[in-house]
Protein backbone atom coordinates (compact mmCIF):
# COMPACT_ATOMS: atom_id res chain seq x y z
CA UNK A 1 0.00 0.00 0.00
CA UNK A 2 2.95 2.36 0.55
CA UNK A 3 3.71 2.35 -3.25
CA UNK A 4 0.12 3.33 -4.09
CA UNK A 5 0.21 6.05 -1.45
CA UNK A 6 3.49 7.41 -2.86
CA UNK A 7 2.06 7.47 -6.41
CA UNK A 8 -1.09 9.22 -5.26
CA UNK A 9 0.70 11.82 -3.18
CA UNK A 10 3.76 12.36 -5.36
CA UNK A 11 3.17 11.92 -9.14
CA UNK A 12 6.62 13.22 -10.12
CA UNK A 13 9.50 10.75 -10.03
CA UNK A 14 11.98 11.78 -7.31
CA UNK A 15 14.80 11.48 -9.84
CA UNK A 16 13.37 14.33 -11.90
CA UNK A 17 13.07 16.47 -8.77
CA UNK A 18 16.72 15.76 -7.82
CA UNK A 19 17.94 16.65 -11.33
CA UNK A 20 16.03 19.94 -11.28
CA UNK A 21 17.49 20.79 -7.86
CA UNK A 22 21.05 20.11 -9.08
CA UNK A 23 20.51 22.42 -12.10
CA UNK A 24 19.30 25.19 -9.82
CA UNK A 25 22.30 24.76 -7.54
CA UNK A 26 24.72 24.84 -10.50
CA UNK A 27 23.05 27.96 -11.92
CA UNK A 28 22.09 26.36 -15.27
CA UNK A 29 18.49 26.46 -16.40
CA UNK A 30 16.76 24.94 -19.39
CA UNK A 31 17.10 27.20 -22.41
CA UNK A 32 13.98 28.15 -24.34
CA UNK A 33 13.73 26.56 -27.77
CA UNK A 34 15.11 28.56 -30.65
CA UNK A 35 12.24 29.87 -32.73
CA UNK A 36 14.03 32.26 -35.06
CA UNK A 37 14.42 29.73 -37.95
CA UNK A 38 10.64 29.19 -38.04
CA UNK A 39 9.99 32.94 -37.90
CA UNK A 40 12.48 33.51 -40.73
CA UNK A 41 10.80 30.92 -42.96
CA UNK A 42 7.36 32.42 -42.32
CA UNK A 43 8.60 35.93 -43.11
CA UNK A 44 10.28 34.74 -46.32
CA UNK A 45 7.12 32.95 -47.49
CA UNK A 46 5.02 36.03 -46.72
CA UNK A 47 7.45 38.21 -48.65
CA UNK A 48 7.27 35.90 -51.68
CA UNK A 49 3.47 35.95 -51.64
CA UNK A 50 3.43 39.75 -51.45
CA UNK A 51 5.92 40.06 -54.32
CA UNK A 52 3.91 37.63 -56.47
CA UNK A 53 0.71 39.57 -55.76
CA UNK A 54 2.34 42.88 -56.70
CA UNK A 55 3.73 41.45 -59.93
CA UNK A 56 0.35 39.94 -60.85
CA UNK A 57 -1.34 43.27 -60.17
CA UNK A 58 1.18 45.13 -62.34
CA UNK A 59 0.93 42.63 -65.21
CA UNK A 60 -2.92 42.50 -65.16
CA UNK A 61 -3.43 45.58 -67.38
CA UNK A 62 -0.93 44.23 -69.92
CA UNK A 63 -2.61 40.82 -70.02
CA UNK A 64 -6.01 42.46 -70.42
CA UNK A 65 -4.71 44.55 -73.31
CA UNK A 66 -3.24 41.46 -74.93
CA UNK A 67 -6.55 39.61 -74.67
CA UNK A 68 -8.43 42.57 -76.11
CA UNK A 69 -5.97 42.88 -78.97
CA UNK A 70 -6.21 39.15 -79.72
CA UNK A 71 -10.02 39.30 -79.61
CA UNK A 72 -10.04 42.29 -81.97
CA UNK A 73 -7.70 40.44 -84.33
CA UNK A 74 -9.93 37.35 -84.34
CA UNK A 75 -13.03 39.45 -84.99
CA UNK A 76 -11.27 41.29 -87.81
CA UNK A 77 -10.14 38.05 -89.44
CA UNK A 78 -13.66 36.64 -89.12
CA UNK A 79 -15.11 39.69 -90.87
CA UNK A 80 -12.48 39.32 -93.59
CA UNK A 81 -13.35 35.65 -94.14
CA UNK A 82 -17.05 36.46 -94.35
CA UNK A 83 -16.38 39.23 -96.85
CA UNK A 84 -14.30 36.89 -99.02
CA UNK A 85 -17.00 34.21 -98.78
CA UNK A 86 -19.65 36.71 -99.95
CA UNK A 87 -17.42 37.74 -102.86
CA UNK A 88 -16.85 34.09 -103.75
CA UNK A 89 -20.59 33.45 -103.73
CA UNK A 90 -21.17 36.40 -106.08
CA UNK A 91 -18.47 35.20 -108.46
CA UNK A 92 -19.92 31.71 -108.45
CA UNK A 93 -23.34 33.10 -109.32
CA UNK A 94 -21.92 35.19 -112.16
CA UNK A 95 -19.99 32.20 -113.48
CA UNK A 96 -23.08 30.01 -113.39
CA UNK A 97 -25.09 32.66 -115.27
CA UNK A 98 -22.43 32.92 -117.98
CA UNK A 99 -22.27 29.15 -118.24
CA UNK A 100 -26.03 28.87 -118.65
CA UNK A 101 -25.98 31.53 -121.37
CA UNK A 102 -23.27 29.62 -123.23
CA UNK A 103 -25.06 26.28 -122.91
CA UNK A 104 -28.41 27.72 -123.99
CA UNK A 105 -27.11 28.09 -127.55
CA UNK A 106 -27.96 24.45 -128.35
CA UNK A 107 -30.43 21.80 -127.30
CA UNK A 108 -27.58 19.55 -126.14
CA UNK A 109 -26.23 22.40 -124.08
CA UNK A 110 -29.63 22.94 -122.49
CA UNK A 111 -29.71 19.28 -121.46
CA UNK A 112 -26.28 19.63 -119.89
CA UNK A 113 -27.41 22.81 -118.12
CA UNK A 114 -30.43 20.98 -116.68
CA UNK A 115 -28.16 18.18 -115.48
CA UNK A 116 -25.77 20.67 -113.90
CA UNK A 117 -28.64 22.41 -112.13
CA UNK A 118 -29.79 19.09 -110.66
CA UNK A 119 -26.25 18.19 -109.56
CA UNK A 120 -25.67 21.61 -107.99
CA UNK A 121 -28.97 21.35 -106.13
CA UNK A 122 -27.99 17.94 -104.74
CA UNK A 123 -24.53 19.20 -103.77
CA UNK A 124 -25.90 22.34 -102.13
CA UNK A 125 -23.78 24.56 -104.34
CA UNK A 126 -26.60 27.00 -105.16
CA UNK A 127 -29.25 28.79 -103.07
CA UNK A 128 -32.74 27.31 -103.14
CA UNK A 129 -36.17 28.90 -102.77
CA UNK A 130 -39.55 27.23 -102.77
CA UNK A 131 -42.30 25.70 -100.65
CA UNK A 132 -41.63 23.08 -98.01
CA UNK A 133 -41.74 22.26 -94.32
CA UNK A 134 -40.41 24.26 -91.36
CA UNK A 135 -39.42 22.23 -88.30
CA UNK A 136 -38.71 23.92 -84.96
CA UNK A 137 -36.78 22.35 -82.08
CA UNK A 138 -36.12 24.11 -78.79
CA UNK A 139 -34.78 23.38 -75.31
CA UNK A 140 -37.06 22.89 -72.31
CA UNK A 141 -38.28 26.10 -70.70
CA UNK A 142 -36.60 25.27 -67.38
CA UNK A 143 -33.26 24.86 -69.15
CA UNK A 144 -32.55 21.45 -67.64
CA UNK A 145 -33.12 19.44 -70.84
CA UNK A 146 -31.63 20.49 -74.15
CA UNK A 147 -31.86 19.53 -77.79
CA UNK A 148 -28.84 17.38 -78.66
CA UNK A 149 -26.98 16.84 -81.91
CA UNK A 150 -28.59 13.43 -82.36
CA UNK A 151 -32.04 15.03 -82.18
CA UNK A 152 -31.17 17.33 -85.07
CA UNK A 153 -29.58 14.44 -86.95
CA UNK A 154 -32.77 12.38 -86.57
CA UNK A 155 -34.95 15.27 -87.80
CA UNK A 156 -32.72 15.94 -90.82
CA UNK A 157 -32.54 12.27 -91.80
CA UNK A 158 -36.32 11.94 -91.47
CA UNK A 159 -36.80 14.96 -93.75
CA UNK A 160 -34.48 13.46 -96.37
CA UNK A 161 -36.44 10.22 -96.18
CA UNK A 162 -39.69 12.19 -96.53
CA UNK A 163 -38.56 13.58 -99.90
CA UNK A 164 -36.84 16.87 -99.09
CA UNK A 165 -34.87 18.36 -101.99
CA UNK A 166 -32.74 20.68 -99.83
CA UNK A 167 -32.37 21.23 -96.06
CA UNK A 168 -30.80 23.92 -93.90
CA UNK A 169 -30.38 24.18 -90.10
CA UNK A 170 -30.20 27.72 -88.73
CA UNK A 171 -28.95 28.97 -92.09
CA UNK A 172 -26.40 26.17 -92.55
CA UNK A 173 -27.06 24.17 -95.71
CA UNK A 174 -26.96 20.41 -95.25
CA UNK A 175 -24.87 18.46 -97.78
CA UNK A 176 -23.26 15.05 -98.01
CA UNK A 177 -20.21 16.54 -96.27
CA UNK A 178 -22.12 18.16 -93.40
CA UNK A 179 -21.43 17.07 -89.84
CA UNK A 180 -23.92 17.75 -87.04
CA UNK A 181 -22.09 17.22 -83.79
CA UNK A 182 -22.00 18.20 -80.14
CA UNK A 183 -19.14 20.30 -78.79
CA UNK A 184 -19.67 20.77 -75.07
CA UNK A 185 -22.95 22.63 -74.64
CA UNK A 186 -22.93 23.85 -78.26
CA UNK A 187 -24.12 22.15 -81.44
CA UNK A 188 -22.01 22.55 -84.58
CA UNK A 189 -23.35 22.34 -88.14
CA UNK A 190 -20.73 22.60 -90.88
CA UNK A 191 -18.34 23.35 -87.98
CA UNK A 192 -20.34 26.52 -87.21
CA UNK A 193 -22.09 26.91 -83.84
CA UNK A 194 -25.89 27.06 -83.92
CA UNK A 195 -28.18 27.77 -81.00
CA UNK A 196 -31.73 27.03 -79.90
CA UNK A 197 -34.39 27.46 -81.07
CA UNK A 198 -33.24 25.41 -84.06
CA UNK A 199 -34.94 26.29 -87.33
CA UNK A 200 -34.84 23.37 -89.77
CA UNK A 201 -36.04 24.24 -93.30
CA UNK A 202 -36.80 21.59 -95.90
CA UNK A 203 -37.70 22.50 -99.48
CA UNK A 204 -40.01 20.09 -101.28
CA UNK A 205 -43.65 19.13 -101.64
CA UNK A 206 -45.22 20.58 -98.46
CA UNK A 207 -48.05 18.07 -98.20
CA UNK A 208 -45.85 15.05 -98.84
CA UNK A 209 -43.18 16.29 -96.44
CA UNK A 210 -45.69 16.97 -93.68
CA UNK A 211 -47.38 13.59 -94.09
CA UNK A 212 -44.21 11.49 -94.30
CA UNK A 213 -42.23 13.40 -91.67
CA UNK A 214 -45.15 13.54 -89.24
CA UNK A 215 -45.53 9.75 -89.29
CA UNK A 216 -41.80 9.02 -89.05
CA UNK A 217 -40.22 7.36 -85.98
CA UNK A 218 -38.08 10.48 -85.49
CA UNK A 219 -41.15 12.71 -85.18
CA UNK A 220 -42.80 10.27 -82.78
CA UNK A 221 -39.66 10.18 -80.64
CA UNK A 222 -39.44 14.00 -80.59
CA UNK A 223 -43.11 14.18 -79.52
CA UNK A 224 -42.27 11.76 -76.70
CA UNK A 225 -39.34 13.95 -75.62
CA UNK A 226 -41.74 16.88 -75.63
CA UNK A 227 -44.02 15.14 -73.14
CA UNK A 228 -41.32 13.52 -71.00
CA UNK A 229 -38.57 16.15 -70.89
CA UNK A 230 -40.28 19.38 -71.88
CA UNK A 231 -38.47 19.80 -75.21
CA UNK A 232 -40.41 21.91 -77.70
CA UNK A 233 -41.08 20.45 -81.13
CA UNK A 234 -43.30 21.70 -83.93
CA UNK A 235 -43.55 21.62 -87.72
CA UNK A 236 -45.72 23.35 -90.29
CA UNK A 237 -45.99 23.84 -94.03
CA UNK A 238 -44.63 26.98 -95.68
CA UNK A 239 -45.21 28.42 -99.15
CA UNK A 240 -41.89 30.25 -99.40
CA UNK A 241 -38.61 29.07 -97.90
CA UNK A 242 -35.16 30.40 -98.74
CA UNK A 243 -32.04 28.28 -98.20
CA UNK A 244 -28.48 29.55 -98.75
CA UNK A 245 -25.76 27.72 -100.63
CA UNK A 246 -23.44 25.49 -98.65
CA UNK A 247 -20.26 27.26 -97.52
CA UNK A 248 -16.79 26.12 -98.39
CA UNK A 249 -17.56 23.62 -101.14
CA UNK A 250 -14.36 22.50 -102.81
CA UNK A 251 -14.13 21.21 -106.38
CA UNK A 252 -12.12 17.97 -106.27
CA UNK A 253 -12.86 16.22 -109.55
CA UNK A 254 -13.78 17.58 -112.99
CA UNK A 255 -13.68 16.43 -116.58
CA UNK A 256 -14.31 18.09 -119.88
CA UNK A 257 -17.84 17.83 -121.23
CA UNK A 258 -18.19 17.50 -124.97
CA UNK A 259 -21.21 19.28 -126.40
CA UNK A 260 -22.30 17.80 -129.73
CA UNK A 261 -23.11 20.22 -132.49
CA UNK A 262 -26.74 20.59 -133.46
CA UNK A 263 -27.75 20.73 -137.08
CA UNK A 264 -25.57 20.47 -140.20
Amino acid sequence: MSLLVDIATQALDPGYADAAARRRESGTAARPPRRWPVVTVVLAATLLVVIAGVQAHRSAPGASRSREALLAQVQGETRGVRSLQARLDRLRTETADLRDIALASSSAGERIADRLDAEELAAGAVPVTGPGLRVSLDDARDGRNRVLDRDLQAAVNALWAAGAEAIAVDGQRITAQTAIRQAGDAVLVNFEPVSAPYDVLAVGDPVGLETSFGSSPAAERLHAYEQLYGLRFDYQRSDALSLPAAPGLTLRYAHKATIPRSGP
